[in-house]
């Protein structure tokens, strides 16, 4: 089941915060009881998520980086569990 609506924009949810964390070397989301470490793949996604952006523009903006395609179901799988883990949020 998608929760994702794709016509609209998507951002980390403002209870966390998307930050590099140099003594990891990685990736983190902050939230005051803890973090979240983040693979690559997440974290590059996360990275586009700035509330302007929407599925459609996320992998677009992901497949031209790294010059592939197919990456539309990755993506939106690992969104839904986002959102879903409130992660991220959705505009009205």
């Amino acid at each position: 089941m998608s929760l994702l609506d794709s016509n609209k924009a998507i951002q980390v949810s403002p209870t966390y915060r998307l930050q590099w964390e140099e003594t990891q070397d990685m990736f983190v989301l902050l939230y005051p009881e803890g973090l979240i470490e983040l693979n690559q793949s997440s974290a590059e996604i996360l990275q586009v998520c700035d509330g302007k952006n929407k599925l459609n523009d996320i992998v677009r903006t992901l497949e031209e980086k790294f010059s592939v395609t197919g990456l539309e179901n990755d993506i939106n799988n690992f969104l839904n569990t986002a959102l879903g883990n409130g992660w991220v949020t959705q505009s009205a």
